[in-house]
């Protein structure tokens, strides 16, 4: 800090030595203004200042039955008005990472202090090796670079396939698979992004095959047919693609996820549409037996599908579980189900709406979710939705009927909290709930609930490990005998005989 007494020195000095004084202080602040005293040495310091890339993910789509290794190239080009410096070029995992960078000829995982002219480019070149025997490598490998300017950095994604697997899909959006698919259970299954199965198409499944869904996808079968053709001791699994221990009960890591861009009154903001894992749309003849999903979003969702012919979809033996959404969604379809287990939902295990057709028998909805607060019931049954004017629209609500169910879960001793909502604009008529046990404060004077057991707690064999075989002797928690025309197997979701004694069991476990 310059002081009055500096001053005077300065003053008191011989001229020349004043002059060279201030020639130096000259010559400093030249320096401080320019950077390096040279013009040419300025960089563009703007906000705006930013990159492209040739690609925004890098894919080796490259399928390794051995070890093996790709190379891909990638450009950064400078789309700033100026000169920019590039603070930092890095492989975000650095040296723990399966891809290997060359930054404009600089050995990776990062360089900086890179410059680039206005509209030049550098390239990188980025190479993977895979072991695809490696059990602890995951069935995605992933990473990114990193590139930083003016503080602001940009991303481009890598991608190559890990483990041995059948691969299906791609990055950015729907890819649409094989008429007549078949997926074999030799090699486990990985999705990545939305597969379709097309109108007129089918997809089967095989018994005993692992299905491994990354984040944001899932099958989306438009007019065409599912078969999941599990059998008992081979099933088939749906879960996430991440195999680390610490994501086995992580609910959410899966389900189709569609971001799109939305107008509010505060601007353009970005939305996300959330659909099911398995999403069923204007088809007829799906089945799925003895199925297993676990982990996801939404389950499955069947929409506006079936006919008088037949259902849209018919469920045997199936369970899901650890939902961060709805486990089964129905909007206006005709589904048939019998020893189904659905639990531990964030929502609803199972929501039948706007209207449609719905016969289940001896299935399971235990709602015992503790991962947050739970304001929806374990079943809601609708048959009307308000649409975009704010008009009431009424869907009937056909042939319904529920039989020797359990609808139960943690929230059953709140007051006014049903884990059995019916909820009906229309004609309640073709509704029918028998020899089920539910927990209903007060169904006023319905004529569509029979013969079923309310607010008596199931003697589930132990809730905390998520055993929901009935274990009490009492006759109360026998079923009723199964009308004509009901899906009904003569065995439970064990396998075991379904009748043991005079009348069968409620729920998806016949008690032995």
């Amino acid at each position: 800090m310059f002081q009055t007494n500096n001053l005077q020195a300065i003053e008191s000095a011989p001229s020349k030595t004043w002059m060279w004084t201030l020639g130096a202080v000259a010559v400093l602040l030249g320096f401080m203004v320019t950077g390096t005293g040279c013009q040419g040495d300025k960089y563009y310091l703007g906000a705006d200042a930013r990159v492209s890339f040739s690609q925004d993910t890098l894919w080796f789509d490259t399928v390794f039955t051995s070890i093996g290794s790709a190379s891909q190239a990638l450009r950064i080009v400078n789309e700033s008005p100026g000169r920019i410096l590039l603070e930092d070029v890095t492989l975000e995992d650095g040296n723990g990472s399966e891809f290997r960078v060359n930054i404009d000829g600089i050995p990776g995982p990062s360089a900086s202090g890179l410059v680039l002219e206005e509209g030049d480019s550098i390239y990188v070149f980025v190479e993977v090796t895979v072991d695809p025997e490696d059990v602890n490598l995951p069935f995605i490998v992933k990473d990114r670079i990193r590139v930083t300017v003016n503080g602001f950095s940009q991303y481009a994604e890598l991608l190559a396939w890990g483990q041995d697997a059948f691969f299906h899909g791609s990055p950015g959006g729907l890819s649409t698979l094989p008429c007549n698919d078949i997926w074999s259970a030799q090699r486990p299954h990985v999705i990545y992004g939305v597969v379709g199965v097309a109108p007129d198409c089918n997809l089967t499944i095989e018994a005993g095959c692992a299905v491994h869904v990354h984040a944001g996808g899932g099958i989306y079968v438009d007019r065409g047919v599912l078969e999941v053709n599990g059998e008992l001791g081979q099933e088939v699994t749906f879960e996430g693609d991440r195999l680390e221990p610490e994501y086995d009960d992580i609910p959410g890591q899966w389900g189709i996820q569609v971001d799109t861009l939305i107008q509010t009154e505060f601007g353009v903001a970005q939305a996300s549409i959330l659909g099911g894992g398995i999403w069923l749309y204007g088809s007829v003849g799906s089945t799925m037996r003895h199925a297993v999903l676990r982990n996801g979003t939404i389950g499955v969702q069947v929409d506006t599908t079936g006919n008088a012919g037949g259902a849209a979809l018919n469920m045997e033996n199936c369970i899901i579980h650890n939902m961060s959404g709805i486990g089964l969604l129905a909007q206006g379809a005709h589904i048939d189900g019998t020893n189904l287990l659905l639990y531990d939902c964030a929502q609803a295990c199972a929501a039948f709406t706007v209207g449609g057709r719905y016969r289940f028998t001896h299935s399971t909805f235990a709602n015992y979710w503790s991962d947050g607060t739970r304001s929806t019931p374990t079943v809601l049954i609708n048959d009307h939705y308000e649409d975009a004017s704010g008009n009431l629209q009424i869907r009937p609500l056909t042939e319904s009927r529920f039989l020797n169910c359990v609808m139960w879960g943690n929230n059953a001793g709140l007051q006014d909290f049903d884990e059995l909502v019916v909820d009906l604009e229309g004609n309640d008529n073709d509704l029918l709930i028998r020899g089920c046990a539910v927990e209903m404060d007060d169904f006023g004077a319905a004529d569509w609930i029979e013969e079923s057991s309310l607010d008596e707690a199931p003697p589930f064999a132990d809730v905390f490990n998520r055993d929901f075989h009935i274990i009490s002797g009492n006759s109360q928690w026998n079923g009723l005998g199964i009308p004509a025309g009901f899906p009904f197997l003569s065995t439970d979701l064990d396998g075991l005989p379904r009748v043991v004694g005079s009348a069968p069991d409620k729920g998806c476990y016949e008690r032995q």
